[in-house]
């Protein structure tokens, strides 16, 4: 029978004291994490006994409720009970950090990454509607005037024009703010009655808002006012709320939320945001226009290891504002052709050598990835970071074509991932010998690499280790995901494990943060804070591996994830790095449960006796079928 969730969400409610008790709600891979203004006010046997609910413990301020893997779909039945709620734990209570150079810089990249990568969808898809109106009008098949070219023109610039009511959506999403509120300011930024008063701004009628001046500001295409205001909106909505009488909240709050935000937004952080986008836009083209062909190969070297960071996000910003004011990109994307075909070519080289059926198998798809979508991430994490030496390849590949674009001159016209089907972004309508240019780079890319990846050698993935994780006797074994000492669930300070309510495991007191795949199957999720990770193999075995006691607290500043949820990983594959020693630095355990969360799915687990294990040792059994007599004896 199906769980009733949203009867379990109402129970959990009544028993943490009803949802005006709740402040706030977040939620980890199996906790409801509540903060009560009022503990005294839940019953904590209640709660216990609640179906549905695993355990209870209170720790580090927070009420929390175990719910298991189930956790996610009791939360989305709370929230509209009246309980305020964040799944990104930004805004769980923690230990005040002081804010360093480096703390700011981070939060600031945070910011932008985590805004713009949703719209990058919309964003490539303009683009390449953009680029199919120009080959129409390259050819001759429609005219500048044509109705078609006209349409297809204005359905492609549609994501770039109202590119700060995009931001806005994605950017309140990001800081936890209202949405339509975020959006009814980005929307006056484009509207047009404004554009009309900006345009007379600019040409020198003053421009007044009740005696405070405002400067003549283009902000179709921007992108940094909209992110701004988002993160603002926040302050001004705690503001206003304060100060607004409980009986004109409805209509005054919102009012006055709105007027605040639109004079903050057009008198001061948009001139500020446009001069900041184009002063790091002077920067970037000004190295450039100083390096020339030289500054396009350092960036195709560097741009797999800013992929590997989440890095190369900080460009778009950058990438959108001169396409969008020049028509062109003649540095990051021409840069990405030899970065994104050089992991092709070493793929089909390590593919045609390796002596493993699946890593061939793997190498081929992220070749085809790479090559013909410009989509590098399998390839980066599947075979060039597994393998090591193919990334050295790729990297001086990177250089030596990144050097051809430069000196070519070619520029790019969309902000598509640079592959087979997308280099029609760098043709240049008034320069024909551009597309034998492109195609010169490409095949420099591939060939190179390919030759460099035979010629370095890489160090074979052995078949018994690729395919180890099987046994012919009904039974599924695990290797170690971490080097350390390996403990029974029992031994873990966190009864959330230790009584096995998620299931049957292990776990590791780790003597590095490398964390690596322990089967080969698919990966289900990677948790937003990038503690723990959920794996399933080929035969169903579900596999959590939760790095920590109660990391999520440190809001995924720790760790570094190198797999995405629904990425297929081989044995020994890396799924992600943890700073072991800020973990210890703010007071939590770093000791790693290994659990099989279906256990009770299968006839037996048995985890190996205490003591040391490393990387490619066998850890754990879990049986299909009846337990073989001979196997160790289990820890927990």
């Amino acid at each position: 029978m199906a769980q009733d969730f949203k009867k379990l969400a109402r129970n959990v409610v009544a028993g943490v004291g009803g949802a005006e008790n709740v402040t706030n709600l977040t939620h980890c891979m199996t906790r409801l994490r509540f903060i009560l203004k009022d503990e005294s006010k839940a019953d904590d046997a209640k709660v216990k006994n609640i179906p549905g609910v695993m355990g209870l413990v209170k720790q580090g301020g927070q009420y929390q409720v175990i719910i298991g893997n189930n956790v996610a779909a009791a939360y989305k039945e709370i929230l509209p009970l009246g309980v305020e709620g964040s799944v990104a734990q930004d805004d769980a209570p923690k230990e005040k950090q002081k804010w360093t150079p480096k703390r700011v810089g981070m939060t600031i990249l945070d910011a932008i990454i985590g805004t713009m990568t949703p719209l990058i969808p919309a964003i490539i898809g303009g683009s390449m509607v953009k680029l199919l109106a120009m080959l129409l009008l390259m050819t001759g098949v429609a005219g500048e005037t044509s109705s078609t070219y006209v349409l297809l023109n204005t359905i492609g610039d549609a994501s770039f024009f109202f590119l700060p009511i995009l931001v806005a959506v994605s950017a309140s999403k990001k800081f936890g703010t209202n949405t339509y509120l975020a959006v009814a300011i980005a929307g006056l930024m484009v509207h047009p009655a404004f554009m009309d008063l900006m345009a007379k701004a600019a040409e020198g009628q003053a421009v007044t808002l009740a005696m405070i001046p405002i400067t003549s500001v283009k902000y179709t295409y921007t992108i940094i006012p909209a992110i701004v205001m988002a993160w603002l909106l926040r302050y001004i909505e705690a503001g206003v709320d304060r100060i607004t009488p409980v009986v004109m909240k409805n209509f005054l709050k919102p009012m006055l939320i709105l007027l605040v935000g639109a004079v903050i937004a057009i008198s001061l952080v948009g001139p500020m945001g446009v001069w900041l986008g184009n002063g790091i836009s002077a920067v970037v083209y000004g190295i450039h226009g100083k390096l020339g062909w030289l500054a396009v190969a350092i960036v195709g070297a560097i741009w797999p290891l800013l992929v590997m960071t989440g890095m190369h996000r900080v460009f778009t910003p950058t990438i959108v504002t001169t396409i969008a004011e020049t028509g062109s990109e003649a540095m990051v994307m021409p840069s990405e052709i030899g970065a994104n075909m050089s992991l092709g070519g070493a793929s089909l080289a390590v593919a045609m050598k390796t002596k493993n059926r699946e890593l061939r198998q793997t190498a081929l798809a992220a070749a085809s990835s790479a090559l013909v979508a410009g989509i590098t991430e399998p390839a980066l994490y599947g075979v060039a970071i597994r393998l090591k030496r193919p990334m050295i390849a790729s990297v001086i590949t990177g250089f030596i074509a990144g050097a051809v674009a430069g000196l070519a001159g070619l520029a790019s016209h969309s902000m598509a991932a640079p592959g087979l089907f997308t280099s029609v972004q760098f043709i240049d309508k008034d320069n024909p010998t551009s597309i034998l240019w492109i195609a010169a780079v490409m095949a420099i890319s591939v060939v190179v690499s390919f030759a460099l990846t035979l010629i370095i050698g890489f160090e074979d993935i052995p078949v018994e280790d690729d395919e180890a994780d099987m046994t012919n006797d009904g039974s599924v074994k695990l290797m170690a995901p971490m080097t350390g000492m390996a403990k029974g669930l029992h031994d873990v300070a966190d009864e959330v494990f230790s009584k096995g309510l998620l299931g049957k495991g292990m776990a590791i007191d780790p003597e590095d943060g490398k964390v690596v795949s322990p089967i080969a199957g698919t990966v289900t999720t990677v948790f937003p804070t990038k503690h723990a990770i959920g794996l399933t193999d080929d035969n169903g075995v579900e596999v959590l591996i939760h790095v920590g006691i109660d990391t999520v607290s440190l809001n995924g500043e720790p760790f570094t994830a190198k797999v995405a949820a629904g990425d297929r990983v081989a044995v020994g594959d890396e799924l992600l790095e943890a700073d072991l020693d800020a973990i210890k630095a703010a007071g939590l355990s770093t000791t790693t449960m290994v659990v099989i969360t279906n256990s009770d799915q299968f006839k037996d687990i048995t985890p190996v006796a205490p003591g040391h294990v490393s990387f490619k040792e066998h850890v754990m059994e879990v049986f299909h079928h009846e337990k073989e007599a001979d196997t160790e004896p289990a820890m927990a």
